[in-house]
């Protein structure tokens, strides 16, 4: 071994491309590559540098069940996963270590019903295509890298499934708080439209940022992040200036309520309040 080259040993032996092991410093994690755990054993030192990729979790749970996953896995398919969750992180930055265990997981078993004729719709894929556009141009590489590799090819909805995937990596949420942020981010839309009495500019660039912040406003509301800004000569100024977008503001913080239990504080609401006025053909 040269000086300043690292290397792995050798905890476990999974096949021949796959290997359980421990960096300098006692870490575990999974090293992936082609004929890396050919005549290999336990205790062995390799260089770091003959592994292909390796995977560092959050935690040994983890760890283990991404050696399951990979050990089950053909290599071609478990190498492909591999290539699109790094594109993803090189694409939309820093996404959780776990999402190679969930994204490789959901891919190859969507890959096996495929193969079987089994085939689902995602119900969301016009509010993915819609607040998750970058997430979503990932999810059409990874079906384009797929049908590519494999010859098997997938409808829109698998690219917005991939999409969620992502998206809960990057905010690190469940898959199923996920799914019910982008269906309460549906119903407050529907809302928007229907229900509040107002001439929304859509496509103007007040509406795209009043999506934004609607996007980002359910998230922190579900992750219990939003605190009060003790603020309410604004609040009083623009429930005075505004009435009905002040009013549209609290028909969405109830249904947030009704979704996750947070409460929105007054001056969220009064923001809102201003941000829809803006997204109206009469603005500001």
């Amino acid at each position: 071994m040269l000086p300043g080259e690292k290397t792995v040993k050798v905890l476990k032996c999974i096949n021949n491309n796959v290997i359980s092991c421990c960096d300098e410093e006692g870490r575990e994690m999974v090293a992936m590559g082609r004929g890396l755990g050919y005549s290999v054993r336990p205790g062995d030192e390799i260089d770091e540098s003959r592994a292909e990729k390796l995977f560092r979790m959050e935690n040994t749970e983890q760890t283990q069940k991404l050696t399951d996953l990979l050990a089950s896995l053909p290599a071609r398919e478990a190498e492909l996963c591999s290539r699109i969750v790094d594109k993803a992180m090189e694409s939309l930055g820093k996404l959780s270590p776990s999402v190679y265990l969930t994204l490789t997981d959901h891919v190859c078993f969507a890959i096996e019903r495929r193969r079987q004729g089994i085939v689902f719709q995602n119900s969301l894929l016009a509010e993915v295509k819609f607040f998750y556009p970058r997430e979503y141009a990932m999810g059409k590489y990874a079906l384009e890298l797929i049908d590519n590799e494999l010859g098997i090819q997938f409808s829109d909805d698998e690219a917005a499934n991939i999409a969620l995937h992502l998206v809960n990596a990057e905010f690190e949420n469940t898959i199923s708080d996920t799914i019910r942020i982008t269906a309460s981010l549906h119903d407050i839309m529907a809302l928007l439209s229907s229900s509040c009495d107002l001439d929304l500019e859509t496509g103007s660039v007040f509406y795209n940022e009043l999506t934004v912040q609607l996007k980002f406003l359910v998230f922190r509301a579900f992750d219990k992040t939003i605190y009060s800004r003790g603020d309410p000569a604004f609040v009083n100024a623009v429930r005075k200036c505004f009435p009905r977008e002040f009013i549209c503001a609290q028909k969405i913080a109830e249904l947030i309520y009704e979704r996750c239990g947070t409460k929105l504080p007054q001056e969220e609401l009064a923001f809102l309040a201003v941000s829809i006025r803006r997204s109206c053909r009469e603005r500001l």
